[in-house]
């Protein structure tokens, strides 16, 4: 019991002096990390939210080839709005117990690179808020991953319109989102400041309106809206993903251009790409950034789905700082992992990743935005999620009170 208690305060001190949890994945030997209800052909997004009425179908998935695999235990820490460890008892925030140990595992078939496909589900939670689920080796004392998750109630309902850019010079990149909230008789706010207010666009975590102008009360509709006046609601378009099918190591689909299939392992080489930020806007079907895990002959079980090493490859003059490829699958980190790497001779950009069977939703990115590889035009088809946070009176945390997934062109 002393051991179990001091790995639990060791682990609150660790995450204290971290601040800010991401999701992120320290031991290299994981791979595909992510919270899933299995259905078919299901969209995996880099951080789900889901009502707190709408619990338990939710579980962790990932793929393991560690050696101390009983030393696993799954836990849970509930976060403020920004995402940092708030200071809740495990008591005050869950129904079931935390700290549980990881068993359930299966390993994979006739795949050229072996893992075990564990799934953990998610235990329930008494307080609509953010969460991150944390996986841990007991024995070694330290973090193997952190995955976010947020869980809203609908205790105010949000209202929003995606239009295009009101200046001329954001018509035709921007889009703008009208946001109107209308709250109910019982919720005591003081004033509209006292709301947290955050919008993500497709599956990039960051806030994408990170200066919400103030929000002006009109307690005879029982509403607060947020009037613009220098563009503060205004969001760059982008484009359209781009698009890989891996599904498949023995017939070329979507946007395959060759493949390599070796005893180890199988490669497969993306259709050569080109920078999109000089042309005019092309509408094609995308899963904004997200992706599916998938085997196109075996599509109903899962531990058929090899890993192969994907090349993208984009034909591009060479540029000044880095590009990346990015997408949900990587939660859009630009890192050496995924930097791509220019050929003098033929002026093509590469980058190898060894990815999951699946189709992935992908774009080349660098540091600095840059409007020459993908562009930003309004009349892209995006997703946005509204996040509406309110610390109550009397409370140590920040509840998630109201949430909206809204589409650009719906």
């Amino acid at each position: 019991m002393r051991s179990a208690l001091f790995i639990v305060l060791l682990i609150s001190f660790q995450l204290t002096a971290i601040g800010q949890l991401q999701n992120r994945i320290v031991d290299p030997k994981i791979k595909s990390v992510y919270l899933s209800q299995l259905v078919p052909h299901e969209l995996i997004q880099a951080q789900p939210s889901f009502d707190i009425s709408a619990q338990g179908n939710y579980l962790l998935l990932d793929d393991l080839s560690l050696q101390n695999r009983n030393s696993l235990y799954l836990r849970v820490i509930h976060c403020q709005s920004d995402w940092t460890a708030s200071p809740l008892s495990d008591i005050e925030f869950l129904q079931d117990f935390n700290d549980i140990p990881v068993r359930d595992s299966q390993a994979s078939m006739g795949t050229k690179v072996p893992y075990r496909h564990y799934q953990i589900a998610l235990p329930r939670v008494k307080l609509a808020g953010n969460y991150v689920v944390m996986l841990y080796n007991r024995a070694k004392r330290d973090t193997i991953l952190t995955q976010r998750f947020c869980v809203y109630s609908q205790e105010l309902t949000v209202a929003t319109q995606v239009r295009f850019g009101r200046s001329n010079a954001l018509r035709s990149t921007h889009q703008n989102l009208d946001i109107k909230l209308k709250y109910p008789n019982g919720l005591m706010l003081n004033a509209a400041e006292d709301l947290k207010i955050y919008v993500k666009q497709n599956e990039i975590i960051q806030n994408q309106l990170p200066k919400m102008p103030t929000g002006i009360i009109n307690p005879m509709e029982q509403s607060i809206s947020f009037p613009t006046y220098e563009n503060e609601q205004a969001i760059a378009g982008g484009n359209e993903y781009r698009l890989v099918d891996l599904r498949s190591t023995q017939q070329k689909l979507s946007f395959i251009d060759y493949w390599d299939v070796k005893e180890n392992e199988t490669r497969l080489y993306t259709q050569l790409e080109n920078p999109q930020g000089n042309y005019a806007y092309v509408q094609r079907n995308d899963s904004n950034g997200a992706y599916v895990i998938e085997n196109y002959e075996n599509a109903n079980n899962p531990l058929y789905a090899d890993y192969v090493t994907c090349t993208f490859r984009l034909k591009a003059t060479k540029q000044l700082e880095p590009i990346y490829v990015c997408g949900a699958f990587n939660q859009f980190q630009k890192t050496t992992e995924n930097e791509m790497h220019y050929n003098e001779s033929t002026g093509i950009y590469e980058a190898s990743i060894q990815l999951k069977q699946g189709i992935y939703n992908y774009r080349f990115e660098t540091k600095n935005p840059s409007n020459y590889l993908e562009g930003n035009y309004a009349q892209t088809e995006n997703s946005y999620e509204i996040f509406v946070y309110l610390r109550k009176p009397g409370k140590r945390y920040d509840e998630l009170i109201g949430y909206q997934r809204v589409n650009s062109i719906n």
